[in-house]
């Protein structure tokens, strides 16, 4: 089945405070076709969530209030900003009681098991979720704007913090609680991030998992187009915040983008792009703060020839990964030694090659230095 039907996923810095909320729910107004939103905990409530943790786990009760009471303050401003019905209000205070219990439970046993810290994981996107449902349902009184718990949709294994999705699970569950709907005029919206084992307790699928959430549910309904909504315009030929000129890339495919996912390009989690190239599915990678922008897109059409793309850095315990992403990779002539001879002696190791990666091992003290080096070499071979 393939539908006219869109996924969108909001990333933290998408819906960060109420400002960030309204941009986001305007590209949802815009675009009739999203039927599925996919929301992320706001900017840096999964951080917070684990110092939550750390003090309760120490016995630091005076850091564990203060953390609970200044999330509970950033929602609550959000929530008054954005005018924020009642109902929903008071379903935010059950979710902080139950934060409260979580990490009371923690406290008590001086330890969190990473079944613990999955349910406590939960408690950011439910929160952002759940106030992103009722702006889009003053925004787009048109649909029908119904918040469902991803847990009852996203089935995996009880490997807890690093969850493997049950997919003929998650198709079933579509095709019993979504699709019936989403033919009427239904539109969702879930969390990201989190699923639920067999068991019924709660997993999560990696740190920065929603992406693949998204991706997960555009494969189940079917979707025609699954979008990634960040901070940043589309995937960069290098790290946009260590390399000013950096570029965007208009288009690549799954191979390419998924190779940069995995050697250290922070746009995408590494397997957000399996679900979506099972089902050919195009993903749109672009910026909620200003969609005039643009974006990229990851399609299976991968160039004809011999292209080198972008530039990425992946710290590991003792070396630092410095590889170079593009297409045909492996029919270019002598293209290590190439690369290699554009650094000084003993700067690069060679690592491994592949149609889509080429990676050179380098020192971590050396790795900025050599990035910026990187991408002017690779400005020169484009």
């Amino acid at each position: 089945m393939k539908a006219n039907w869109i996924v969108a996923k909001f990333g933290g810095s998408s819906v960060k405070d109420a400002e960030a909320m309204l941009r986001s729910a305007c590209v949802v107004e815009n675009n009739p076709a999203i039927r599925i939103v996919v929301i992320s905990a706001t900017q840096n409530t999964t951080n917070q969530l684990e110092f939550i943790s750390k003090a309760a786990m120490r016995g630091d009760e005076e850091t564990l209030q203060h953390l609970i009471n200044e999330m509970m303050v950033r929602h609550n401003k959000i929530a008054e900003e954005l005018y924020t019905s009642e109902a929903v209000r008071l379903e935010l205070k059950n979710i902080y009681q139950e934060l409260k219990e979580i990490a009371q439970s923690i406290y008590d046993l001086k330890f969190c098991s990473p079944k613990a810290m999955d349910h406590l994981y939960s408690i950011g996107e439910r929160m952002s979720s759940l106030l992103m449902a009722d702006l889009i349902r003053l925004r787009v009184p048109e649909f029908d704007v119904e918040l469902i718990d991803a847990r009852s949709i996203i089935k995996t294994n009880s490997e807890y913090q690093k969850a493997e999705p049950q997919i003929d699970l998650i198709s079933e569950n579509t095709k019993s609680l979504l699709i019936p709907k989403l033919l009427k005029k239904s539109l969702f919206v879930t969390q990201g991030f989190i699923g639920m084992d067999l068991l019924g307790h709660t997993t999560t699928l990696g740190r920065e998992g929603s992406d693949y959430s998204a991706a997960l549910f555009g494969e189940a309904i079917g979707a025609e187009l699954v979008q990634i909504w960040t901070d940043v315009p589309g995937v960069a030929s290098a790290d946009p915040r260590a390399i000013k000129e950096a570029k965007y890339i208009k288009n690549l495919s799954y191979d390419e983008a998924t190779a940069l996912a995995s050697l250290g390009a922070k746009v995408l989690f590494p397997t957000t792009l399996m679900p979506t190239k099972r089902k050919n599915i195009p993903v749109f990678v672009g910026s909620s703060l200003d969609t005039s922008l643009g974006g990229s897109f990851i399609t299976e059409k991968q160039d004809e020839k011999f292209q080198l793309k972008a530039v990425t850095l992946l710290n590991k315990h003792d070396h630092t990964l410095l590889s170079f992403i593009g297409c045909h990779l492996d029919t270019a002539k002598d293209l290590v030694d190439t690369i290699k001879k554009s650094f000084s002696e003993g700067e690069l190791t060679f690592f491994d090659l592949t149609s889509v990666s080429v990676s050179f091992k380098v020192k971590h003290e050396n790795g900025q230095a050599l990035l910026l080096k990187a991408h002017s070499l690779l400005e020169a071979l484009i």
